[in-house]
């Protein structure tokens, strides 16, 4: 629900040709195809989205449905700087407010009812377990290091055991991070990719919406989408290829049946390594 389907994976070849910069090919690409978007982004005409906006017609039902994983993909991305002000704001250390941006699997663990925990590798099925490691490591396939780490791109916010928002509070139904909630989160359900306007699914579209509201919106979204973009970048120039090994592969599955994973987190800071 919250992705929009970018992909934030490095798909890079261990075998790629490298310049003098140690960069691959595609990375030197991707690195000119964000700076020319970043361009192109600080450029949009704000009115003109504003425009659309209220068009389409937006106004929040407080319903609570887009932090909940019954409804969706909820996974909502964060970049290094938000996940400063949240962990301000509540006292929790990173990696309570963050994890590894990872692709959205049937985990082992999703269970109803279960709200005081984060996610976990644990208390499922032998049987349903050998298949999510299956699937799991399929996914991370060309990410995985002749060590058994998994490299993953950026973070998103933590959940809990059944999925839902870290800090969406049971029985209201409200963020207990309001103040400093994510951009993604503030500009919901829309978004700016490819340089255009787009929505999520969200009962709350349709609804009218003021000419102050639709500029303030617009404001958040592009503030965001560069921002992002500026992120991504960053992580892109920082980025160093690591070596593949088909034991790495096999390694991690037999880290995965014991209980542990270890990430190598790429993002504009450096690199984040973390046991999980």
């Amino acid at each position: 629900m919250y992705l929009q389907g970018t992909n934030f994976y490095m798909e890079i070849s261990s075998s790629g040709s490298k310049q003098k910069s140690g960069k691959t090919n595609y990375q030197l690409l991707l690195i000119a195809s964000l700076s020319k978007e970043i361009e192109s982004a600080r450029k949009l005409d704000s009115e003109k989205l504003a425009a659309e906006i209220r068009t389409v017609g937006f106004s929040c039902q407080h319903c609570g449905k887009c932090c909940q994983r019954a409804f969706g993909d909820n996974r909502v991305v964060i970049i290094p700087p938000e996940i400063e002000r949240i962990r301000e704001f509540t006292g929790l250390s990173k990696l309570e407010v963050a994890g590894p941006f990872v692709p959205q699997t049937s985990q082992p663990n999703e269970l109803d009812g279960e709200e005081n925990s984060t996610e976990v590798f644990s208390g499922a099925s032998e049987e349903n377990e050998d298949s999510f490691f299956t699937e799991f490591l399929e996914l991370f396939q060309e990410n995985i290091d002749c060590e058994d780490n998994i490299h993953t791109f950026g973070w998103i916010l933590r959940r809990k055991r059944n999925q839902d928002c870290i800090f969406l509070e049971k029985g209201t139904r409200r963020c207990r991070a309001y103040p400093v909630r994510p951009m993604l989160c503030r500009t919901y359900p829309f978004y700016l990719e490819g340089l255009r306007l787009h929505t999520c699914e969200c009962e709350g579209l349709g609804c009218p919406i003021s000419v102050e509201d639709s500029r303030k919106l617009v404001e958040n979204l592009l503030f965001r989408y560069i921002s992002e973009l500026e992120d991504m970048l960053a992580m892109y120039e920082k980025y160093v290829d690591f070596i593949r090994d088909e034991k790495g592969l096999e390694i991690a599955k037999e880290s995965l049946e014991k209980g542990t994973c270890t990430y190598i987190v790429h993002d504009s800071t450096g690199i984040t390594k973390i046991i999980e």
